[in-house]
């Protein structure tokens, strides 16, 4: 069962309650949150501690200069972007996007980034690969780089990283500034990567490849 309780003094958090754990969220009423994002993108980071005891977040915006009707320009840029970030860091990536626009004349998208946190403890690297991308694609387009946009979680000590990540990412999650009058068009997209067979086995480098395939 998953309820939400409105925090007893905070107008913008709110305690999410599933699978008998609570997490504090970021909530804006009357909208709410799609409850459909943050269980997948949970399930993304949960996943992916499976396979790495120490798994790195990063936390991106992208933003458009002109109005796409389509979410092709992120389905293009992950591709590349995965490409990338895979090779140079030899591990699975998992990620997490939405599409926002509010009051501006084109859409921006908010992008959570996991990857092994064996083998990257910075962000700068995907944050430069992401520029790179993204300004690539189409001239005036430009990342926007997020204060304190770096979680390192690691499973053998404190949850304080775990639970912050996962609040940080609940910020996607809310019905605020998402596009709902266009029913055929995806508001936000997410990996596929499948939980390790064999999660006891090492937590540093896969024993099996994840299932990963993007979606829109």
């Amino acid at each position: 069962m998953e309820h939400i309780i409105l925090h007893e003094s905070k107008k913008y958090l709110a305690y999410y309650l599933c699978n008998e754990s609570t997490q504090l969220i970021f909530y804006y009423a009357p909208l709410g949150v799609n409850k459909k994002i943050l269980k997948q993108g949970y399930k993304q980071l949960d996943n992916m501690l499976t396979y790495y005891s120490k798994v790195t977040v990063v936390f991106l915006q992208l933003h458009q200069t002109e109005f796409t009707p389509d979410n092709g320009v992120i389905s293009l840029f992950l591709k590349q972007l995965k490409r990338r970030l895979e090779k140079h860091y030899n591990c699975t990536v998992a990620y997490l996007w939405v599409r926002e626009q509010g009051g501006s004349p084109a859409q921006h998208y908010h992008l959570v980034v996991m990857v092994n946190g064996h083998k990257c403890s910075s962000s700068q690297y995907i944050l430069k690969v992401a520029t790179e991308i993204w300004e690539s694609q189409k001239g005036g387009n430009y990342s926007f780089k997020v204060k304190n946009r770096i979680y390192r979680i690691e499973t053998y000590k404190n949850n304080n990283e775990y639970q912050a990540a996962r609040m940080r990412m609940s910020y996607l999650a809310k019905m605020k500034t998402k596009d709902t009058s266009r029913p055929y068009l995806n508001s936000f997209g997410v990996s596929r990567v499948a939980p390790n067979p064999l999660p006891n086995k090492n937590t540093q480098n896969e024993p099996h490849e994840p299932k990963s395939k993007l979606r829109n």
